[in-house]
């Protein structure tokens, strides 16, 4: 081990001489910065009835904005993924955490539909699209060892986003009005994400390794892209993330909806939210060290179990069987998130892991699109949830069943 300048190598890997290992540091950063780029995932539910309230708007229309922000992002998505393996995360990060902050501000002067689609579609659509991906990839890039329990505390950072801020936004709604409370939320996505974006980069030699066949520039991002459609491992992967966000995202946006409707105050349901970000939590975390033993793909037929479970729980509209299912779910679909990277990270090489990443989360981005989108509609056409939490059901059945279909692990997949 060299130890010039305090700096040492081990595995490929620069770490520190002295305290925590630089891998680790990356995993902590990617902690703080999944926590605030998640922010408005978890508190859109929040927001919803208050937005529609003050403008009259349905509740199809309020979600179709998040669903417009989610096939906005899947389309950008491959390209941030292409520019985070090629010229290294931070020149990803940084502008993304930026406009995401001020697209959260500006959401504070909406007054009109087109601004609420061009913002929240278009805006966080293009903003939100590349950090995911980039982030996690580079936890995987940095942890060849570990890897599970790596990404497993670096997701732990979207658990703790769904139990800090619903609260604190509800809070803030109540104490003032939604426009202070979102702008408020912009103010320390700013604060928090930028500082901690200066310090991402990928490990020694992984930047730029891109193979010789590939063209230069984002047209190489999707001229390869159907080289990986065209294998039915990673086309499954698609479909089960497809599927477990469709359902994840669905209940993640109606879910205060759906707990109000049926008599629970609202602080009572983002209460709910929260122990809902505790189990999430729990879930980044054990399933993420979990899969280090049986493996991503066993580990991904537990989580759609669970989340199955939790849909069928909340149809009974118990309030003792909520908190049951609210645990359960954040459980499961906790667990799912660190999966993509690790599913990705035992079947491609490191030099093209944030493309995969990327091209994998399409689906997670296609299901948070239709999910949201599809629980308004049937609201709509049928005045409650019911239709919504049993389609909720059988798709996670949907995804479990796929999950089993997958083959054992024998060689990575071509090189994109």
């Amino acid at each position: 081990m060299n130890k010039k300048n305090g700096i040492g190598a081990e595995n490929g890997r620069t770490i520190t001489s002295r305290g925590i290992s630089f891998p680790w540091v990356i995993v902590i950063l990617s902690t703080a910065l999944l926590m605030v780029v998640s922010m408005y995932n978890y508190t859109y539910g929040v927001f919803f009835k208050p937005i529609a309230d003050e403008f009259g708007w349905s509740r199809a229309v309020v979600s179709g904005g998040y669903s417009v922000r989610c096939l906005v992002a899947a389309v950008s998505v491959v390209p941030m993924g292409y520019w985070a393996d090629r010229y290294g995360p931070r020149r990803v990060l940084l502008p993304s955490l930026i406009f995401i902050g001020i697209c959260m501000m500006a959401m504070a002067k909406v007054t009109a539909i087109w601004q609420l689609y061009l913002i929240q579609g278009v805006g966080f659509g293009i903003s939100t699209s590349g950090p995911f991906a980039c982030i996690t990839s580079t936890v995987a890039k940095w942890h060849d060892t570990k890897r599970g329990l790596a990404l497993g505390i670096a997701a732990a950072g979207i658990g703790l986003s769904s139990i800090i801020f619903p609260p604190m936004a509800t809070y803030l709604i109540q104490a003032v009005n939604w426009q202070f409370a979102i702008f408020i939320l912009g103010v320390i996505i700013l604060v928090v994400g930028i500082p901690a974006s200066f310090f991402m980069k990928d490990p020694p030699n992984e930047k730029g390794e891109q193979p010789k066949d590939i063209p230069q520039g984002i047209v190489g991002a999707w001229s390869a892209l159907p080289r990986f459609v065209k294998n039915r491992t990673f086309f499954a992967i698609v479909i089960i993330f497809f599927l477990t966000n469709c359902v994840g995202y669905l209940l993640l946006n109606h879910f205060v909806n759906y707990a109000t409707d049926i008599g629970l105050t609202a602080l009572a349901a983002a209460g709910m939210m929260s122990i809902m970000g505790v189990a999430s939590t729990i879930g980044r975390l054990g399933l993420g060290t979990f899969s280090d033993k049986i493996g991503a793909k066993k580990d991904a037929a537990i989580c759609c179990l669970l989340i199955g479970l939790s849909f069928i729980l909340l149809i009974t509209k118990s309030t003792a069987l909520m908190w049951v299912a609210v645990m359960i779910f954040g459980v499961g679909f906790g667990g799912t998130v660190p999966l993509a990277p690790a599913i990705m990270g035992e079947r491609v090489n490191n030099q093209q892991l944030s493309t995969a990443t990327a091209a994998a989360s399409m689906g997670m981005f296609v299901g948070g699109a239709v999910g949201p989108w599809a629980g308004g509609i049937i609201f709509d056409r049928t005045g409650g949830y019911l239709w919504a939490l049993l389609l909720g059901v059988g798709i996670s059945i949907a995804a479990f069943i796929i999950v089993l279909c997958l083959p054992p692990i024998k060689t990575r997949l071509k090189s994109i």
